[in-house]
């Protein structure tokens, strides 16, 4: 390999280069198609974007490096991007050739004290894999395979040299299609590279993971156990796993392994890791993911791993409740509180358009029978719905929050590798059982937002004869006084006809949490749902007595 690629004034001049000449040759078409017309222009355009989609994966894969990676992440930004740039982004694998032995051995020395000859029963010279950051190779401690993951030599320099051509290069990106967020964008790569190159943090990372699934066993799901004692910010050494990529499908079949059963309990081990746990393993990647004969799912290389934040899951269930309520402010505050909206005028506008949309994708798309959710979508619809907005002025009124990146780029891959392994099974139907036992039935969970949205719709019915009193006492400040028979009972009826409602709900909903709540709770459901019955039909007998004076 061309030695010139790890010194930092080539890759400089290289990923500059490419920038340069990219935009450039959109410049110098926009410039042109003023005179030559925009029917030229868009027959010109899907051209331009091949070449020089080609010549930025050129570039990406002669630099390696970091330059992977940020490919991988800004592919999920692609559809802001002509569609040309999609595939180069989203195919690029971090592969690269290895490093000679003399260096691997000289780091272990410097790093553990000893010789790999010393350390180890049996040392593998040729790595089993390689990438950007480290290589991998076999080795033995007594009777116990292990993998050596040891990083590349001065590897610090040259990531810190790429992190700011990066950066240099999002600013002009930015710059260039007017996004916003790309500075987020930016310290998710800086974060994830800083983190993968301290590979005690990935080795405790392992073991938080690898201990919230030990109570889990159903996943089938194994993490590689650590060697405390032979890990170091450089090296980490871990139990070995026998195994094929998840994405070897043909050996899966070989081995009588169910596809549709792996990836739907791969599905579920990411919905605990990222909704209840909230600490997931960020990078589910085939090459990442093994299965062996036993067809349990061995996860690998836990350099790429996010929290999501505090404030993220707790706007959440705000912008649920919003959307239950059909409450369009709440629902700008929830998305507010999340970090997605510019302060902006424009900004709102383009919100309000983008949560009609959305909430036209539920109401045509999502079923609510007894709090049980059907969604009659596929990825089809969900894809229409994407394409119904205009994404370049999404971005002008949508920031990227710092923990969306990786999480959205998570759910990306696992997409992707649904798709890939089972493309039979519906991801959506999988995560349905998951959410509905977790966030629904739970004291924090639908439950509480279907109560709040009650409570709300009994406080205004409890208001409504208020309310109209201060209406008319308003109206009769004026001049000009009117007077109209019959207003008071038909408000009382209209009150009466509100509460009705309200106690029938109360009823029904209480009678639908039979059985799913503890003995304690479902005494004080069923007192409350007797309650709500009585009041209902006390509110029935008034109304009809009310009706029939008024007649």
């Amino acid at each position: 390999m061309d030695q010139r690629i790890y010194r930092p004034a080539f890759r400089r001049r290289k990923a500059y280069a490419t920038a340069f000449r990219v935009m450039g040759s959109y410049l110098w078409l926009r410039f042109v198609s003023r005179f030559r017309g925009k029917r030229w222009h868009q027959k010109q355009i899907g051209e331009l974007n091949h070449r020089n989609a080609d010549r930025i994966k050129k570039t990406i894969l002669q630099l390696q490096g970091l330059f992977i990676k940020f490919g991988q992440l800004i592919s999920i930004l692609s559809n802001i991007l002509p569609a040309e740039f999609r595939e180069p982004l989203e195919s690029l694998q971090d592969k690269v050739p290895p490093r000679d032995y003399s260096e691997v051995r000289q780091t272990i020395q410097a790093q553990l004290g000893k010789t790999p000859e010393e350390l180890f029963d049996h040392f593998e010279e040729t790595p089993i894999a390689a990438a950007s950051i480290g290589q991998v190779h076999k080795a033995r401690l007594g009777t116990e395979e292990v993998i050596v993951k040891i990083q590349h030599a001065n590897i610090e320099q040259t990531a810190q040299a790429d992190l700011l051509i990066i950066r240099i290069l999002l600013r002009l990106v930015a710059r260039f299609y007017q996004i916003r967020g790309f500075e987020h964008l930016y310290e998710q790569v800086r974060q994830m590279i800083e983190e993968e190159l301290d590979y005690k943090r990935e080795a405790t990372a392992m073991k938080i993971i690898s201990e919230s699934f030990e109570v889990a066993p159903d996943f089938q799901l194994v993490i590689p156990e650590v060697f405390p004692a032979f890990t170091t910010p450089k090296i980490l050494v871990a139990r070995f796993h026998a195994g094929v990529s998840i994405g070897n499908v043909s050996q899966l079949d070989a081995w009588n392994i169910d596809r549709e059963d792996l990836m739907d309990r791969l599905i579920r081990a990411y919905c605990k890791m990222i909704l209840l746990d909230g600490y997931y393993h960020a990078d589910p990647h085939p090459g990442n993911i093994l299965v062996n004969e036993q067809g349990q799912l061995v996860l690998l290389d836990f350099g790429a791993t996010a929290w999501l934040s505090n404030k993220m899951k707790g706007a959440i269930p705000k912008l649920i409740q919003a959307i239950i309520q059909d409450d369009d402010a709440q629902m700008l505050q929830a998305l507010q509180e999340m970090g997605c909206i510019s302060k902006t005028k424009e900004s709102y506008r383009t919100a309000e358009k983008f949560l009609g949309t959305l909430k036209e994708f539920i109401n045509n798309e999502l079923e609510i029978d007894n709090l049980n959710v059907k969604v009659h979508a596929g990825a089809g619809s969900i894809l229409r719905m994407v394409n119904q907005l205009d994404l370049r002025e999404m971005t002008q009124a949508f920031e990227i929050p710092k923990d969306w990146v990786l999480l959205n780029r998570t759910i990306t891959l696992l997409g992707g590798l649904s798709n890939q392994v089972a493309p039979g099974l519906n991801p959506v139907q999988v995560v349905r059982p998951f959410i509905k036992k977790h966030l629904i039935f739970t004291k924090d969970g639908i439950s509480k937002i279907v109560w709040d949205t009650l409570k709300t719709q009994a406080t205004a019915a409890i208001a409504l004869p208020g309310d109209t009193h201060r209406f008319l006492k308003m109206a009769n400040k004026g001049d000009l006084e009117i007077m109209i028979r019959g207003v008071s009972p038909g408000f009382k009826l209209v009150y009466l006809l509100g509460q009705q409602f309200l106690f029938a709900g109360l009823t029904i909903y209480g009678f639908s949490l039979r059985g799913h709540l503890g003995p304690s709770l479902n005494l004080a459901i069923l007192i409350g749902t007797g309650l709500s019955a009585i009041l209902f039909l006390r509110a029935l007998w008034r109304g009809r007595k009310l009706f029939r004076h008024s007649d």
